[in-house]
């Protein structure tokens, strides 16, 4: 824990293969608590995050919600955390949106927030999954998210039982055009 930031970049990957390990409510919401200095639309902060660290809720969102390469690739892992926003407030100034991108801007906040979740879950030692493939129906039913929130993703937090491995990046030159 404490790495620094060039290092913690560089150690988070995307876990397939977790031992088994549990995560107290303390840790995750030591995590949540860390995650929430994400920016946001106007500090708006519409993230929210639903843990399933019991072992019957996690059992029930492999077998019903996660499609099953996701349920294998997250097997063991000490918790699912369901990531949704809600909708109507980021990029709104009242009841109208701010600009083309409108209900965009929920989507963005809550990628921003989700960034920050899994870079501070990897500084507590924990390692990660975004998983975007799922049924959002049965998610939502299963941990009891409203259905006024946009389900985005569920995300993965364990111990990981693989090397770490790189993949490679696209060149720089790539992705950045400076003028």
């Amino acid at each position: 824990m404490g790495m620094k930031f060039s290092e913690l970049i560089e150690a988070r990957r995307s876990v397939r293969k977790y031992a088994k390990a549990t995560i107290s409510k303390d840790e995750m919401t030591k995590i949540v608590e860390e995650a929430l200095n994400a920016p946001s639309w106007k500090n708006t902060e519409t993230t929210r995050y639903y843990a399933a660290i019991g072992d019957d809720a996690k059992a029930k969102l492999w077998s019903d919600a996660l499609p099953g390469f996701n349920a294998a690739s997250s097997a063991n892992a000490a918790a699912l955390v369901a990531v949704s926003f809600v909708p109507g407030e980021s990029g709104y100034m009242g009841d109208t949106p701010a600009d083309e991108l409108g209900e965009m801007w929920g989507a963005y906040d809550c990628g921003l927030a989700s960034s920050y979740f899994i870079l501070a879950a990897k500084n507590h030692g924990w390692d990660t999954l975004i998983m975007g493939i799922r049924d959002k129906a049965k998610v939502k039913s299963i941990l009891g998210i409203p259905e006024k929130e946009v389900l985005m993703s569920v995300i993965a937090v364990g111990k990981s039982a693989q090397p770490y491995f790189k993949n490679p990046r696209k060149p720089v030159a790539e992705v950045l055009k400076v003028m």
